[in-house]
């Protein structure tokens, strides 16, 4: 397990380090179901898609910190006059506690823009979706494998 977060780490961050050429990029946090997360990502870094880490701390469940990586991808949805972004995504979280978790999501977006109100690079967001899990050690009575949902509100500054 740690020889698989260390190479994913690494991909991580040499994958970042060659985006920053290429796009902006952003940070913020989040909190909602499962627990509370401080993220960072890069804008673009293959044709229109996104790419995010996440650092957080799941509160439900099984309490514990976790780590997990997010591609978004854009969508061409008319809002109207709104300042709207919506994305969709998905992801691999990695859980670091009572012996370890690995999990799977998928979520859709929205991100408002906060422009009007004097904050350009500022955005507050919301994304909900479902998640599927494995825990290496399960908590008696659950059993290893478990279905979940995301359920995130948040706020990212844009560089």
């Amino acid at each position: 397990m740690r020889k698989l977060l260390i190479s994913l780490f690494a991909v991580a961050a040499l994958g970042t380090g060659a985006a920053f050429a290429q796009s902006g990029y952003w940070a913020g946090v989040s909190a909602g179901w499962p627990g509370a997360v401080v993220h960072f990502g890069v804008e673009n870094v293959f044709s229109g898609v996104d790419v995010r880490a996440n650092v957080g701390y799941q509160y439900v469940g099984v309490a514990g910190f976790g780590l997990g990586a997010d591609v978004l991808y854009g969508l061409n949805v008319d809002t109207g006059t709104l300042p709207l972004d919506t994305y969709v995504g998905g992801g691999l979280q990695f859980g670091i506690a009572s012996g370890g978790s690995l999990g799977v999501g998928a979520f859709g977006g929205i991100e408002y823009r906060l422009g009007e109100v004097g904050l350009p690079e500022g955005g507050v967001f919301l994304e909900v979706g479902p998640s599927l899990g494995y825990r290496f050690a399960p908590v008696a009575p659950a059993s290893n494998v478990f279905f979940d949902f995301i359920g995130r509100l948040g706020f990212n500054y844009h560089f």
